[in-house]
């Protein structure tokens, strides 16, 4: 009775966990449409997987591309098989990844905290926007940040238990490679202070397990890039280190050195600012330093997050998305955070902080709750070309987060109404639950997950849908000439074409199908020998003449 006790007491704070990001996961508009890049190639790849039975190549259109490692496509192709093509087949793995790795943050921040500021800092991973976003994109993020959280609970549990929990460490870096190639690297060396600093310890870097673990995940990359070579000579390895280098020696669309200093607090807001408060009470607080008691919680816990923003940050390459490893820390240090404000709060110390807090976000609350009512958005400042369905969705969000936010104050205000403990428990819950609902309303409105809308509702126009699922449609596109835009019309065209005929550069040759996607710039060659059947964006559906008998 007692055992059964302890173990629902382990088992509870998982199933709370589930039960928050589970809806988080499947609340989405009823309509759905792909990214083009990353997520179109991902999911457009790994349906070429199973119309061609090749799984080897990584291939859409008329060409092949070994600039990147196929472990997405395998899973996202293995998701069709189960589910049939589609826009949530295609995310299932990524998925899967964001709610496991919601779990595993929690199973980290136990060994690293408290319960309670664990299970704090896996809610608060878990509703951080980019997280989000790419929680329910098909790209190789979201798994490759999954891959990682079970290397390092491995290492943990290795602590402790003499099970080869540092095999599966070693394995994971492996499949990490499989994933997203050389870009498990950085979190790798991002491990190295609590590998090395604290050898003496652990002693993870003599165990044999490690290095046969990690020879045996490798094994899986190398069998595929041996199969490659087999089949294409040595081109696919000059292609993946030379994207290596690519990316190592170019600037993503002009990010300086200083781009993750405003892109990362931007993409994570308002919880990369409490993950900085937490950083500093590690480091100053005496009560929070007296929790961090072991240098080991300290060389995890900070060292890996502050090692892998330098390393990031010094790679030539900067996106939006690469910090996506970081944020499981950037939840546990947010909730190292919020956790000191809710003791400040039933303490009544720091009032001053506190009040500045509220008032703080209280007035930006009001801004989004004045904006809201005047039916003006933060998108009309930002551009003024959007669709007014679009501001709409926008306008429900920030009223959301305005309504959210303005609560904080007010549960302040009346804190002397309600006893200072419940009261604090309501003003952390206004904190996440402010972030859940905003996530929920992006995804719920299709701003997150329905990315090309009109592309969408094209093709649903029914003498195109009569045209697609009854007949197959070749393409007549000349890759070297299009336009990063028709490129990734293309990109979407070819998913949404459920039966892809021939793929053909030439405009005066005449598929053997009887329909064809023309791209813009061929629209207009004379001696055409097709008729329009219907446009988009440039692109016509077209039907190739008969010939008269």
């Amino acid at each position: 009775m007692e055992a059964s006790a302890v173990n629902w007491k382990r088992i509870l704070p998982y199933l709370s966990l589930l039960l928050w990001v589970l809806p988080i996961v499947l609340i989405r508009s009823s309509q759905q449409s792909l990214m083009a890049h990353d997520e179109g190639i991902y999911a457009t790849q790994a349906r070429s997987i199973l119309r061609t039975g090749d799984w080897i190549t990584p291939q859409w259109g008329a060409g092949y591309s070994f600039d990147r490692t196929i472990g997405i496509q395998w899973l996202i192709a293995g998701s069709y098989l189960l589910f049939g093509t589609s826009e949530e087949s295609a995310r299932l793995p990524s998925a899967i990844a964001f709610v496991l790795s919601v779990l595993l943050t929690y199973a980290i921040g136990v060994r690293l905290t408290t319960p309670r500021i664990a299970w704090l800092g896996a809610a608060i991973f878990s509703v951080i926007p980019l997280v989000v976003q790419y929680g329910r994109l098909a790209t190789q993020d979201m798994a490759l940040v999954c891959v990682e959280l079970i290397a390092i609970w491995a290492l943990l549990m290795a602590e402790s238990s003499a099970r080869p929990w540092r095999f599966v460490a070693g394995a994971m870096f492996g499949w990490g490679f499989m994933i997203k190639g050389f870009m498990v690297v950085p979190a790798a060396i991002a491990l190295l202070p609590y590998l090395i600093f604290q050898h003496r310890r652990h002693r993870h870097l003599l165990d044999p397990w490690l290095y046969f673990g990690f020879a045996i995940g490798l094994a899986l990359p190398i069998g595929w890039l041996w199969a490659a070579v087999e089949k294409y000579g040595t081109s696919p390895i000059q292609e993946l280190f030379g994207k290596l280098f690519h990316l190592s020696g170019q600037t993503y669309q002009g990010a300086n050195h200083f781009y993750y200093f405003w892109n990362i607090p931007a993409n994570g807001f308002p919880w990369v600012f409490f993950a900085l408060g937490g950083l500093w009470l590690s480091f100053f607080h005496p009560d929070i330093r007296g929790l961090l008691k072991s240098n080991q919680r300290r060389f995890l816990l900070i060292g890996y997050p502050v090692t892998l923003f330098i390393v990031l940050t010094l790679f030539g390459t900067r996106t939006h998305y690469y910090p996506l490893q970081l944020m499981p820390f950037v939840g546990l240090l947010a909730a190292i955070a919020l956790s000191h404000l809710a003791h400040l709060y039933t303490q009544q110390k720091r009032t001053r902080l506190l009040i500045g807090l509220n008032l703080f976000i209280g007035a930006i609350a009001i801004i989004f709750l004045v904006i809201v009512n005047k039916r003006m958005t933060v998108a009309q400042f930002v551009s003024g070309n959007l669709r007014g369905e679009t501001i709409e969705m926008i306008s429900l969000v920030v009223l959301t987060v305005g309504l959210g936010w303005f609560s904080l104050p007010v549960i302040w205000m009346l804190r002397d109404r309600i006893s200072l403990r419940q009261s604090s428990k309501y003003w952390i819950a206004a904190w996440l639950l402010t972030s859940w609902f905003a996530v929920a309303t992006l995804h719920f409105t299709g701003l997150w997950g329905d990315y090309d809308p009109q592309l969408k509702r094209f093709l649903q126009i029914p003498s195109v849908q009569a045209i697609l699922r009854s007949q197959p449609v070749s393409f007549v596109v000349n890759e070297a000439f299009i336009s990063r835009d028709d490129r990734k019309r293309h990109l979407l065209l070819n998913f949404y074409t459920p039966q892809v005929g021939q793929y053909i550069e030439n405009p005066k040759i005449l598929p053997s199908t009887d329909y064809a996607w023309i791209d813009p710039n061929f629209a207009k060659t004379p001696d055409l020998k097709y008729e329009l059947e219907e446009m988009f964006d440039g692109w016509i559906l077209a039907k190739r003449w008969q010939r008269s008998r």
